[in-house]
């Protein structure tokens, strides 16, 4: 079954990647500011996403945005809905990372647009995945990119954020 809208979990799952050429090309598309090289786009991720003492700039991870709870509990929390819907994490991916959680929300998206019998079901598990899971940290992280000036992923980010209002909202 071919979809005839955009998923937009699954655009910004692209657009969050590791830079690749296609993202470098579409960057240097929408973005005045985007770095005039997939070398320096790539520098750029690795230093805001990856790498950085203490810590990189930007996290990915939602356990580092979390003050209340241990940080194991927030990943086993994510392992659990993905266990409840049939879903593996895959080894290398951390069930807290940004990625794996658009992923997930990207499949949810899929099964609710297949017209799968239990949709309200899976509406009401994508509300509260966003609800516990993205709500909390995603306008944060958009917030600090948009105060470090970030050049392509501070408008991403905030239009991520965006997406997690809206959904709040149509929950």
């Amino acid at each position: 079954m071919v979809q005839d809208t955009v998923n937009t979990w699954a655009t910004l799952r692209f657009a969050l990647g590791y830079p690749d050429e296609r993202h470098f090309g579409k960057f240097r598309e929408l973005f005045d500011d985007a770095p005039p090289t997939l070398e320096e786009l790539r520098a750029l991720y690795i230093d805001l996403f990856e790498a950085g003492l203490p810590h990189p700039r930007c996290p990915l991870i939602e356990g580092y945005y979390l003050l209340n709870r241990p940080a194991g509990d927030v990943v086993l929390e994510n392992k659990l809905y993905f266990k409840h819907f049939g879903l593996e994490t895959p080894a290398k991916a951390s069930p807290d990372h940004l990625l794996t959680q658009l992923e997930f929300l990207c499949w949810l998206d899929y099964c609710i647009d297949s017209g799968n019998m239990d949709s309200a079901s899976l509406l009401r598990a994508r509300a509260e995945f966003v609800e516990r899971h993205l709500a909390h940290w995603v306008p944060r992280a958009a917030q600090s990119l948009h105060q470090q000036a970030v050049p392509c992923y501070a408008p991403l980010f905030a239009l991520l954020a965006e997406q997690v209002k809206n959904s709040r909202e149509a929950a």
